[in-house]
């Protein structure tokens, strides 16, 4: 494979990767509960490429349970891939994998 066609696939990737970023971040600003909706992207990772992807999550306030958050992420799991598949221009929509990390400090 040449250097370009690397870069271009990488390039695809980081699209794709912001894509995701964008529409969970639109699926947690819309959601009713109020545990998902503290929660922000941090970064989306492809893991190992754009066909899946790592969305990583911080609570926006105060300490959260991971355990607890990744439960209710798991509840509405098909609900984000579908938010996901509107925005993502593929014909395929990434599939998901979830990581919570501690709180994010913003300024």
């Amino acid at each position: 494979m040449s250097s370009g066609s690397r870069g271009r696939h990488g390039h695809k990737d980081r699209q794709v990767c912001r894509q995701v970023a964008d529409a969970v971040a639109w699926y947690l600003a819309d959601t009713d509960d109020p545990l998902l909706a503290d929660l922000l992207v941090v970064q989306v990772d492809p893991a190992p490429s754009a066909a899946r992807v790592l969305v990583t999550l911080a609570a926006a306030h105060g300490g959260i349970d991971p355990v607890e958050v990744m439960s209710h992420l798991r509840e509405v799991a098909d609900e984000v891939r579908e938010e996901v598949a509107a925005e993502v221009h593929r014909r395929k929509a990434p599939e998901l994998s979830f990581r919570v990390i501690p709180a994010v400090r913003l300024e």
